[in-house]
């Protein structure tokens, strides 16, 4: 796909769309299970830390899954790993909706579950640059993470009113249905495609020790690690408003309603914001416009120091989120710039960051919140979010590559003898 994309284009592309349809119809079953698990196990249990861990549980195996397991990703076919884990997945929920299932077993079947999505998802993320090419990457990111924001935002009002239709039980039976469909797309209209490291000596080595090696890599290499600290750190403080929106309604005397606001905004200011920067800039403005983005993101929550009403807060919110776009040509440089034996284990370990830094983010910001007011935090939240960002950007890792750079893996620890050498060649914008 040359030139810059368009919508039209990538959805006529049969393997997108499929991904795209697939990817959909995942999150809307993904939301409902988490609603309906945490029903069910409070209905059982009477127990808001229950239900509450039940929710946690699906998040908190993806840490450890990118730390010690990603390697599968680039060992594995990206379309097999795909069926292996939607099958996996689909036969997790079909066991949770048997009456009478034990909670503890119901318990290890979420933390199963949750420990294969982010296989899942990398192996789908790993597939774009090769189905689209890179000219339609940043467009394609665009639209899968507008899907996950609205799916999200959307996904929990409309599972609370399914779940007045149907049992929880059902509900776990619409998402294995869902994870049916996305394996029907998937063998039908998705080409085999060979591992990104077939043939590459991880091949022959432990997956625990195959990714080791890989995150280490990447990590340790200088570029590669500020593109993900940049993406992650300044976001990990961004959404503090979010993670906190009940007792801050509860601040501005609103109710439920104000904090459906305070969530729905700044998620429809991302999905505005990364449409508008994909499909309107091409690659080098989008690179360019880094700086500013990321303080548009971040000067909002410097405005919170003056207690702003519900309606002024809410188009802070919104500004920020627009704002948040800044991710994505950071994104859109990180893949580039690591190697295609690399890739699984590069998409697995942002996704893993992420999670990671904004659970401390908002640990954090719950401490703050208990001794001083939450404009306060959410200010002090954007100073922080600016600092980081001049510490973490101050080289300017969104520059055009220079000829040592397109070929990072050479450069820091691996050019010192690390053992992490093998991994050199450059990627490719297209496969």
């Amino acid at each position: 796909m040359s030139g810059s994309a368009t919508y039209k284009q990538l959805l006529s592309n049969r393997e997108f769309s499929a991904l795209f349809a697939a990817h959909t119809v995942s999150i809307l079953g993904d939301v409902l299970t988490k609603v309906a698990l945490s029903v069910l196990v409070y209905d059982r249990t009477s127990s808001a830390l229950m239900a509450a861990l039940t929710y946690a549980l699906g998040f908190l195996p993806q840490v450890l899954t990118a730390a010690l397991a990603s390697a599968v990703v680039d060992l594995v076919p990206a379309r097999r790993l795909m069926l292996i884990g939607d099958l996996s997945r689909m036969a997790c929920v079909l066991v949770m909706a048997l009456p009478g299932m034990p909670i503890p077993v119901l318990l290890i079947l979420v933390t199963a579950s949750g420990a294969l999505s982010p296989l899942f998802r990398a192996a789908r993320q790993v597939l774009l640059p090769e189905i689209i090419g890179m000219s339609g990457y940043a467009l394609a990111r665009s639209m899968f993470s507008g899907t996950v924001q609205v799916g999200q935002t959307l996904g929990f009002g409309l599972g609370g009113l399914l779940l007045i239709i149907f049992t929880p039980r059902t509900a776990l039976l619409i998402d294995a249905a869902t994870f049916a469909f996305s394996i029907a797309l998937v063998m039908l209209l998705v080409r085999p495609r060979p591992a990104g490291a077939a043939g590459h000596p991880d091949r022959t080595t432990g997956i625990v020790r195959a990714t080791v090696r890989g995150n280490r890599s990447i990590l340790r290499n200088p570029v590669l690690r500020r593109l993900l600290l940049l993406q992650w750190v300044p976001t990990a403080l961004i959404v503090l408003p979010e993670g906190l929106a009940a007792p801050y309604a509860v601040q501005l005397g609103g109710g439920p309603e104000a904090v459906g606001l305070l969530l729905a905004f700044p998620a429809v200011g991302t999905v505005l914001g990364e449409a508008a920067v994909a499909r309107l800039l091409g690659a080098e403005e989008r690179n360019r416009w880094v700086p500013a983005l990321i303080l548009v993101a971040t000067v909002p929550l410097l405005f919170f120091v003056f207690t702003p009403s519900l309606p002024m807060a809410l188009a802070l919110l919104l500004v920020s989120g627009v704002g948040t776009a800044f991710a994505l040509p950071l994104d859109q440089l990180y893949v580039e710039r690591v190697p295609d034996a690399l890739r699984g284990r590069a998409m697995t370990l942002t996704g893993a960051g992420s999670i990671t830094t904004q659970g401390i983010g908002l640990a954090a910001g719950g401490l703050l919140a208990d001794w001083m007011p939450m404009p306060w935090v959410f200010t002090s939240a954007g100073i922080a979010a600016v600092a980081a960002a001049v510490l973490t950007g101050w080289q300017r890792p969104w520059r055009p590559a220079t000829p040592h750079q397109a070929s990072p893996m050479t450069s820091g620890a691996a050019g010192a003898g690390d053992r992490t050498a093998p991994y050199h060649s450059a990627p490719s914008a297209e496969r």
